[in-house]
């Protein structure tokens, strides 16, 4: 905001607007505790989904506090006429396509309603939380850690639910919480190193009230919460720096928000701005948002409250909370029907299942561009006869201009669906990315999403929406589904990744992980993925590093720099001076040898590029081992033989290698070009030619290589997935 009203911890209000008296408290809460180091999550014990699980055994959680039955204005309050940004076709784009697409947890697993699903992804995983349980993925969606309890994994034995997963990006670490009931606590655990399957440091924060529904963010000097509480502060600010050291008692510094008004029908649950990107303002203050609907009592008109957060942890008292500025929306209706009735219709059943009414959707997510800033909201909206549509809202400041909206829109085809439970993001060329649940009488609760392309007609998502997963039943136990999706941006910049509940079969949930672009392209982006020498062998003091060098963008590149490290240590910057076309591999010969001589001994190479802008960081560098050994004559036939990669059908390949000699057991190994490994298997044997048939139909168009061995001998080879 340009004008600051502050409200001071312990101190009277220093100014006020003319929206009335309601004081605001801020204050520092007792440190949190910290519980200490726990052993890797790889190593914890596991759960296994029960093949005979009954449904009826899931533990329902039901933490919120029902306000009451609907807002007193509901008759009288703006729209009358159906919503007045609805947009009520879908987009006419071609479609978007899924990149990954996997089950994450289901009820056998959590054996919780609902499952508040959460995720974040970072250089090399994905980390998911349901109710009750966490799992690790990497990027392909196989398994690396879990299902383990939450109470297992963060220590407190308790796992009571409503996680949030986040990947702080700053600091390359990850933050994985939930609530504990018996002393109204935060658990929260941050992972020691950037490996998620490692160990965490876990904290404790009890509060003064059960912090029912906590949402939190990233920041610059902080992790932000806001939490569903009535008594004491709803919002509270982590010492942030602390925990990712790992330090004992981080202080916990708590406000009120000035001049709210609570939803008295649902659930109060503002949002903290989450930061995404690496570039930002390393002095601006947080951000905390929240709806304002006229059908509530002392609303007079639709709008959206703004505040501002000030946070000294090295002085907690000289930490401020703004009044809030106020931003005029087109009018809308957060209210669906009273929480706990249901809002959305499903086949076969007169059950409804819960859209959740008035709250601002999991996560709020900000990205600073060079000349403004974006934030991107979400919230359910009715238009019409209970059927919710996704309002979403990007706001837009800059360094002398307060929040304004920059664009606004009802997500709702008027085609007789819900959609319901959005979570939206903005990609580094300004995309936004839209995920939600859908769902009606003629249709099973399922996942999709949508986007729109910077500088499309404001207001629109403009592709049309693509199915995540269809559902295949119904929920007849409980109202209760969902409470949140969660969509997240990988460190790339420009994958978008979403999580949600569907319905597997009839009262049995399963949650799906999904990533997808939107940018067609990235212009500049060039990375290594494979190398051509040194191979295994009787290797010398003076070995030449051949390796193969891949345009991924769509523009040429030339002269810029390469690296090349030897078991992590940079032993050579040197500049390539060619020209690499788009969609082209090269194969660089480093001027810089290596000494590889000593017998028995693995090296790890790598060789990376430095493209000045490149826009794809995770895939520059490339890393191979090589072992100092004495190869026979059958051995060098092995590694010379022939290598074939031809399609069969549409991504699936067929594998033959032929040598001299039946080698027996050959393994194969597919990685793609972040060095992740996707497939493996062993390969047929018919004397000297050995072959295998892959199916990539989960794996997206892109570069791929496979690997070969048979003992400690290696041949490898590069191939397109189209």
């Amino acid at each position: 905001m340009k004008k600051k009203l502050f409200f001071v911890l312990g101190a009277m209000v220093l100014s006020l607007t003319a929206f009335g008296q309601e004081s605001a408290t801020a204050t520092v809460v007792s440190q949190g505790e910290f519980i200490g180091k726990t052993i890797p999550l790889r190593d914890m014990p596991t759960i296994d989904e029960l093949e005979n699980f009954n449904n009826d055994d899931a533990k329902e959680i039901k933490h919120y506090i029902k306000r009451g039955n609907e807002p007193v204005n509901e008759s009288t309050a703006l729209p009358l006429n159906g919503d007045p940004v609805r947009q009520a076709n879908q987009g006419t784009r071609e479609q978007l396509n899924i990149l990954q697409n996997f089950d994450g947890a289901s009820v056998a697993e959590g054996q919780a309603i609902p499952p508040d699903p959460t995720g974040a992804v970072g250089p090399n995983h994905y980390v998911h939380s349901v109710n009750v349980v966490v799992k690790i993925f990497d990027k392909v969606g196989n398994l690396l850690a879990g299902p383990t309890f939450l109470g297992t994994f963060l220590g407190n034995g308790s796992s009571n639910g409503d996680p949030i997963v986040m990947y702080d990006h700053l600091a390359d670490r990850f933050f994985v919480s939930q609530f504990q009931i018996s002393n109204n606590a935060l658990i929260i655990g941050i992972s020691d190193t950037p490996d998620p399957t490692g160990s965490y440091n876990v904290y404790s924060f009890p509060l003064d009230a059960f912090p029912d529904y906590p949402h939190y963010s990233v920041w610059h000097d902080g992790y932000y919460m806001t939490a569903n509480k009535f008594q004491g502060n709803t919002i509270y600010v982590l010492d942030r720096a602390s925990m990712i050291a790992g330090l004992p008692n981080p202080t916990i510094i708590g406000f009120n928000l000035p001049q709210v008004v609570n939803n008295p029908a649902a659930v109060f649950s503002p949002e903290p701005a989450n930061l995404i990107g690496d570039t930002f303002d390393p002095t601006s203050p947080a951000y905390i948002v929240y709806l304002q609907d006229d059908a509530w009592v002392g609303v007079s008109e639709d709008h959206l409250k703004v505040w501002e957060i000030d946070v000294n942890f090295a002085t907690p008292g000289a930490s401020t909370i703004s009044n809030p500025i106020e931003i005029t929306t087109a009018p809308f209706d957060s209210f669906l029907r009273p929480f706990g009735t249901g809002d959305v219709e499903q086949p076969g059943t007169s059950q409804r299942i819960d859209a959740i009414s008035g709250v601002i959707s999991y996560a709020a997510n900000y990205r600073a561009f060079p000349t403004y800033n974006s934030w991107v909201i979400t919230f359910n909206a009715d238009v019409g006869g209970i059927t919710p549509g996704v309002r979403w809202i990007e706001l837009r400041n800059d360094a002398t201009n307060d929040w304004t909206i920059f664009q606004e829109g009802t997500y709702a085809p008027a085609d007789g669906e819900s959609r319901f439970m959005g979570s939206a993001a903005m990609d580094e060329d300004g995309n936004i990315g839209l995920g939600f649940n859908i769902g009606s009488e003629n249709t099973f609760a399922g996942i999709r999403y949508t986007g729109r392309l910077d500088g499309d007609d404001l207001g629109e998502m403009t592709f049309p929406e693509s199915t995540i997963v269809n559902g295949n039943g119904r929920q007849t136990n409980t109202n209760r589904f969902g409470d949140y999706t969660h969509l997240s941006m990988d460190p790339d910049g420009v994958t978008f990744w979403f999580t949600a509940q569907y319905m597997a079969a009839n009262n049995f949930w399963r949650t799906r992980i999904a990533s997808f672009r939107i940018s067609p392209s990235l212009a500049n982006d060039v990375g290594f993925f494979n190398f051509v020498s040194p191979q295994d062998g009787a290797l010398g003091n003076a070995e030449t590093v051949e390796a193969k060098i891949y345009n991924f963008g769509t523009d040429p590149q030339s002269n810029f720099d390469v690296e090349l490290y030897l078991d992590g240590n940079l032993v050579a910057t040197e500049t390539f001076t060619g020209t690499i076309q788009p969609q082209e591999e090269v194969n660089y010969i480093f001027n810089q040898t290596l000494d590889l001589s000593a017998p028995g001994t693995t090296y790890s190479i790598e060789a990376r590029t430095d493209l000045a802008g490149d826009a794809n960081a995770p895939n520059d560098g490339f890393t191979i081992e090589v072992d100092n050994t004495t190869l026979s004559v059958g051995d060098a036939e092995f590694n010379s033989g022939e290598f074939t990669i031809v399609p069969a059908s549409q991504k699936v390949y067929d594998i033959t290698f032929t040598t001299n000699k039946n080698y027996g057991d050959i393994s194969y190994e597919i990685y793609n070009t972040i060095g992740q490994k996707l497939y493996t298997g062993v390969m047929d044997a018919q004397g000297n030619e050995h072959t295998a048939r892959v199916d990539m139909n989960t794996s997206p168009i892109g570069v791929y290589f496979v690997k070969l061995t048979n003992g400690d001998l290696k041949a490898s080879k590069r191939f397109i997935v189209r």
